[in-house]
């Protein structure tokens, strides 16, 4: 059907006057949004490009975007955006999550993708991330709840990524118990959990008691709701079995704990910075890493409480913070988001773990592992029956007393030792180590036992004529030299700062030192008690290094101490 001219032109006129109409009424509808999003001042920054290097909308998209279907056209710029992230177009990624918040300030799951995405993805060679990326991302997620504020997802994300990569947990308090509060349909376990577990890291431990609490509390509501689905019946109730657990235990560990932290331990921290080659440092060193011997503890139950640390040891698991930073580098959250970033800001952070912690007491057995020393089994590490390597058996003056010629120097504890290694508990034993009594049947029955006692001494079973510690180790080589856009070492002076924070330290590790430290000697090397942090008692070691330290040529130990 061939339209005349002047047809055409009515027609045209018709669709101009209802692409303006549709803009009107859309100008008109957005105020009215259950959710009142903080959009930019005109639909035009969106569409033909803004601030930070945002690109403009291709003319179809910004003919929508204009015309009123802002929430069509972020959709399929969302479909772009997946393309780009699935293809490992990263540096695309940002501009188009811009765009899209811009035209749909509603739509969370792109502020918590490009949150997510602006923190954990930017990383170095090594799959470090470059933290230069959090304040952006941080200011991205207040953006977004400031846009959704009664909106409990955009709470939970960011108090998610404080806990988690930030690690600062008064912050992560501080979002969840907004989202909580400003959102009556929040998801108990994502955010109700998540803050009673900030709230310990914090070291709030009452009140994170009676958030537990009020998470049971509020599981129980929602089980009992006649509205309630199946699937979220059962949801709630897997969930208060978990925070009732978690209730009952932090009750009891915060019992316990009094008495198993003392006395203090002196943590004895060293540390030793080597410059391999250029903008190459190894980090390493040790120190006394204790907590609960294998599985020796005594939960007990909230209404009789057991003893908890039942014997403690050098373990392995606590990991030591490494940051290297422009000296004087304060992290700050942008009050507006941008994806822009200082360059020139160098800023590095990496954990290491401290393994090889061991122990021989007198009169207590160890393994002659021969060449390589590797762990005991789980029965044996109840009983602080530690392998040591030929080289530490020369070292440490261990001695080649095989068992079966050294039962009568045995102590109590190498007695017990004896019994576990010859006759391993059964796996439905509560504890995995004998009583008092059994023990002194089975070693009567041990001392009889010759071909048992032989076996034992196959397997290097030696009783120790001294106490001796090696205290647990951390090592690793940190290479910078590959990523200069992240490590520019523009700066003449840098910070190399190592720490030990008990408030991150494994549960095992944490029975012996508490939950902020009041099992670490304040006679330790570095000790300092951080005050911003709800006195948090801690190891903190604070290195000035010099340009020339890191980048400089040939192997140089810059710190030995």
């Amino acid at each position: 059907m061939a339209f005349t001219p002047n047809k055409k032109n009515q027609l045209l006129g018709t669709a101009i006057a209802l692409m303006f109409g549709v803009g009107f009424l859309q100008s008109q509808i957005d105020p009215l949004r259950n959710q009142p999003a903080l959009e930019p001042a005109s639909a035009k920054i969106a569409a033909f490009g803004g601030a930070g290097g945002t690109a403009a909308l291709p003319f179809t998209y910004t003919l929508g975007a204009l015309t009123g279907f802002r929430q069509v056209i972020a959709g399929l710029l969302w479909v772009r955006t997946d393309s780009f992230f699935h293809s490992g177009n990263y540096d695309a990624v940002l501009p188009m999550i811009r765009m899209i918040t811009w035209l749909d300030p509603n739509w969370t799951d792109v502020y918590a993708t490009g949150a997510w995405h602006l923190m954990y993805n930017f990383t170095d060679t090594d799959q470090r991330s470059d933290r230069r990326y959090l304040g952006p991302g941080m200011a991205l997620l207040n953006e977004g709840i400031a846009n959704n504020a009664g909106n409990y997802e955009m709470y939970k994300e960011k108090g998610w990524n404080a806990f988690d990569k930030i690690k600062d947990y008064e912050l992560a308090s501080e979002a969840l118990k907004s989202g909580i509060s400003n959102d009556k349909e929040y998801d108990v376990t994502q955010v109700g959990h998540l803050y009673a577990h900030s709230l310990e890291r914090a070291g709030r431990i009452d009140e994170s008691i009676a958030q537990w609490g009020a998470v049971i509390a509020e599981h129980k509501k929602r089980i009992a709701d006649p509205k309630a689905t199946p699937d979220s019946k059962g949801r709630n109730e897997s969930s208060l079995r978990s925070a009732t657990t978690n209730w009952e235990h932090l009750q009891i560990r915060k019992q316990v704990r009094a008495a198993n932290t003392q006395p203090p331990i002196n943590i004895e921290f060293t540390s030793k910075i080597t410059r391999v080659e250029p903008k190459i440092l190894k980090i390493e060193g040790t120190w006394r890493c204790w907590g609960t011997a294998g599985k020796s503890y005594d939960m007990g139950t909230l209404e009789s409480p057991g003893k908890g640390v039942l014997l403690s040891g050098p373990t392995d698991g606590a990991r030591v913070d490494v940051r290297l930073q422009d000296e004087g580098y304060k992290p700050q959250t942008p009050q507006a988001f941008s994806f822009d970033i200082d360059q020139s800001v160098t800023l590095m952070q990496e954990q290491i773990s401290t393994r090889d912690g061991r122990l021989a007491e007198t009169g207590g057995l160890f393994v002659a592992a021969g060449k390589f020393a590797t762990s005991s089994d789980g029965n044996l590490q109840s009983v602080n029956v530690y392998s040591f390597p030929d080289a530490d058996v020369k070292t440490y003056g261990l001695g080649t007393l095989a068992l079966s010629r050294g039962l009568t120097k045995l102590s109590p504890m190498g007695k017990r030792q004896a019994v576990v290694a010859a006759y391993p508990p059964p796996r439905t034993m509560k504890m995995s180590f004998y009583s008092d009594a059994e023990t002194a049947t089975k070693f009567a029955q041990l001392s009889k036992d010759t071909a048992k006692l032989a076996e034992l001494d196959k397997k290097n079973f030696r009783v120790s004529p001294v106490t001796v510690e090696k205290p647990g180790s951390y090592s690793r080589k940190i290479d910078m030299s590959k990523d200069p856009k992240m490590y520019s070492f523009g700066k003449d002076k840098y910070e190399l700062i190592l720490s030990l924070n008990p408030r991150i330290f494994p549960d095992n590790i944490q029975d012996r030192f508490g939950y902020s430290g009041e099992g670490i000697a304040e006679s330790s090397k570095y000790f300092v008690v951080d005050k911003s942090k709800n006195n948090l008692r801690m190891i903190r070691r604070v290195i000035t290094l010099s340009a020339e330290d890191i980048t400089g040529k040939g192997e140089k130990v810059l710190v030995e101490k």
